[in-house]
């Protein structure tokens, strides 16, 4: 390699100085590179450390004087640029380099020339930035065109795109399936993932997912081809191999069936647009499984504890439960054998040291103090608290007492039982989480779901507007459009609907407030003037003088206004709509009864009518959660609801509030 020699003017400095003065002041950019190879030892070069960059390399690539990165790091498209070769060639080769490049990758777009020289171990890189030049007319001209260019290009793919990207971004599995055979052309990303590596696009779909032409849904597509009317259904259950190892999974799902027309109205496929329920069916499913077991459970323990008196040592001796009796002091009279083989002592041992040395330090306090207030009113007596078990492991226990008196009224003292429900609380604990989750996840579909069905909205306004403009459009187009406009309608209300039945398990903590029960009637009385005027509705309001209660107002006015426009919505066709609604204490409680002479309910609809999505008259519009939400918050509050019905004469509903339980925890 051939060296220049310095002027003889330089040839007093020292060397270090002139350069590091050179380089500082150089208006080129320049970098000093030592090469990285291979590991394999082959002596390939795979890329170049940084070393120095001087102060014009510095502010053109905004780097600091040593960067931590190395060149292909910095430039990941320099090796299909060509940059990094032009590197690699001027090391290896030791001869002068040159190359220039309009790089526009990795956040630069320029005009770059550079010049590369090995100098020993390292390589010397010049470079000029022509965004530090004016550039030149051809290169504006050339940017130019290629901005018009981009443009016209997006412009011409914006059409065709905006359908294509809203069905992309569908949070459900979309398909198009086109001629007789139904043979897909399209399928979005929640589509391909549920197909598991199936050749999906150009196959027909009975190819596709042969295990379905047992289940019908294949012969629904067909028939939606073959006729264009739609295709609707909700938590269908599909069997099919989803994870393809020849077993069959059973799943559930939301299907909508849409024929496509071309523009001479023609059906050439079919739009398919489902989604996956399961979790949300599975979960219900699993609910109603938990609650029967756990209500057949405590129904089961409260009937042994309905035994008279006069047998009470007998079932006591022979019950597997734990039974206890203690005198109006509260302190122990009997212990059957159950609880003494529990705590591991003898009935004699068990009365001299008493029960407080079993229980839990942290809840004697408590256990005490609810057993006395319960002997001093006469009341029952039900605790759950944690006794030390004779292996020395705390178990939660579920005790139960009722007083018992001398035949003379004289109090006895308090009899009572005790079970191990240690296990029950782990399975009412899942029953929470699942309970829980369900509402987590309505929630977050009907948030989810919301943005898209908006966009999709605004898009079908823009498509009608250009259509308003294009000459010649196809009659049958503004009915599709208007089908659509219905379809994300009802989609939008059952979100705001999903939405309302989430934020139930979210609004326990709603402060309680004295609400004003006559004027929140009147409010939900004018609400209802169009919908009382259109059935010729006749509405009587009775709120006695002591119905105060505390509650959280907008739940109250749920629970009334669900009641009394369902009586308004189900009237019977041959008579006008006689509605009453009439508030009452008993006891604690507050009682509100709407009564109506509309269809009635018979014997099986009434055990389904608080279940979520229950539709028990489909002449009318509803969502079948009207009802299902007054059952929550009325049960969330610690009351209840139930009806009495007939059909054909009318209903009347009962909610039971107890008026200063809000808000309760289940």
């Amino acid at each position: 390699m051939t060296v220049s020699p310095v002027p003889g003017p330089l040839r007093s400095l020292p060397p270090a100085t002139a350069l590091a003065d050179l380089l500082a002041v150089s208006m080129t950019g320049i970098i000093y590179y030592t090469p990285i190879y291979s590991p394999a030892g082959t002596g390939e070069i795979v890329d170049f450390t940084f070393v120095y960059l001087n102060p014009a390399a510095q502010r053109m690539m905004r780097m600091p004087e040593v960067p931590t990165v190395t060149h292909n790091q910095q430039w990941p498209h320099s090796i299909a640029h060509g940059t990094f070769d032009f590197h690699v060639d001027a090391f290896v080769s030791g001869e002068p380099r040159e190359y220039n490049i309009n790089y526009q990758a990795d956040g630069y777009d320029n005009y770059y020339r550079l010049a590369a020289r090995r100098s020993g171990d390292g390589l010397w890189v010049s470079f000029t930035d022509t965004a530090d030049q004016p550039r030149s007319p051809v290169e504006v001209a050339l940017r130019e065109a290629q901005a018009a260019e981009k443009a016209a290009r997006a412009e011409a793919e914006a059409q065709r795109q905006r359908f294509y990207e809203v069905l992309m971004q569908l949070p459900a599995h979309v398909a198009v399936h086109e001629g007789p055979n139904q043979v897909l052309t399209l399928v979005n990303p929640h589509y391909l993932r549920v197909a598991n590596g199936r050749e999906l696009l150009g196959q027909p779909i009975r190819a596709v997912w042969p295990e379905l032409a047992s289940h019908g849904i294949l012969d629904e597509l067909d028939r939606v081809y073959q006729t264009g009317e739609p295709f609707v259904a909700s938590g269908l259950p599909v069997q099919a191999d989803f994870m393809r190892t020849g077993q069959l999974q059973q799943v559930y799902y939301d299907f909508f069936f849409l024929a496509l027309r071309d523009g001479q109205g023609q059906i050439t496929g079919v739009l398919n647009f489902s989604y996956n329920v399961t979790g949300a069916v599975r979960a219900r499913q699993q609910i109603e499984q938990l609650n029967q077991e756990l209500e057949t459970r405590v129904l089961e323990r409260t009937a042994a504890l309905q035994e008279s008196e006069a047998r009470f040592r007998i079932m006591a001796d022979a019950a597997p439960n734990q039974v206890w009796a203690v005198n109006p002091d509260s302190s122990i009279r009997y212990a059957n054998q159950a609880f003494l083989d529990f705590v591991g002592v003898s009935l004699e041992q068990y009365v001299a040291t008493g029960w407080a040395a079993y229980l839990l330090p942290e809840e004697l306090e408590l256990a005490q103090s609810t057993l006395e207030t319960a002997i001093r009113n006469r009341s029952l007596y039900v605790l759950e608290h944690r006794m030390r078990r004779h292996d020395g492991q705390y178990r939660w226990l579920l005790a139960q007492g009722a007083p018992s008196f001398y035949a003379n009224g004289e109090l006895y003292g308090y009899v009572g039982s005790a079970i191990d429900i240690t296990d029950l609380k782990h399975t009412n604990e899942q029953l929470v989480r699942t309970n829980v989750d369900l509402d987590n996840f309505i929630y977050a579909a009907s948030h989810d779901l919301r943005e898209p069905i908006t966009n999709l909205e605004g898009l079908i306004v823009a498509l009608q507007e250009q259509l308003a403009l294009a000459p010649g459009t196809d009659p049958l187009v503004p009915r599709l459009l208007t089908m659509i406009e219905q379809a994300v309608a009802r989609f939008q209300l059952t979100i705001a609907q999903l939405t309302d039945v989430a934020q139930l398990q979210q609004a326990r903590e709603l402060p309680a407030e004295a609400v004003d029960l006559r004027a929140l009637a009147e409010s939900v009385r004018l609400d209802l003037v169009p919908k009382m005027a259109a059935a010729g509705a006749h509405l009587t309001v009775a709120v006695a003088d002591d119905c105060a209660i505390h509650f959280a107002p907008k739940h109250l006015r749920s629970i009334i206004y669900n009641l009394l426009s369902n009586a308004l919505k189900y009237h019977h066709p041959e008579r006008p709509p006689l509605v009453q609604l009439q508030c009452h204490r008993a006891g604690t409680a507050l009682v509100l009864e709407v009564q109506d002479n509309g269809l009635g309910l018979d014997k099986t609809q009434q055990a389904r009518l608080f279940g979520l999505f229950q539709r028990l008259h489909t002449h009318v519009e509803g969502s079948g959660m009207g009802l299902y939400m007054v059952k929550r918050i009325a049960e969330n509050a610690g009351g209840h609801v139930s009806v009495q019905s007939q059909p054909g004469v009318g209903s009347t509903f009962t909610v039971v509030l107890p008026a200063q339980a809000w808000p309760h925890r289940q």
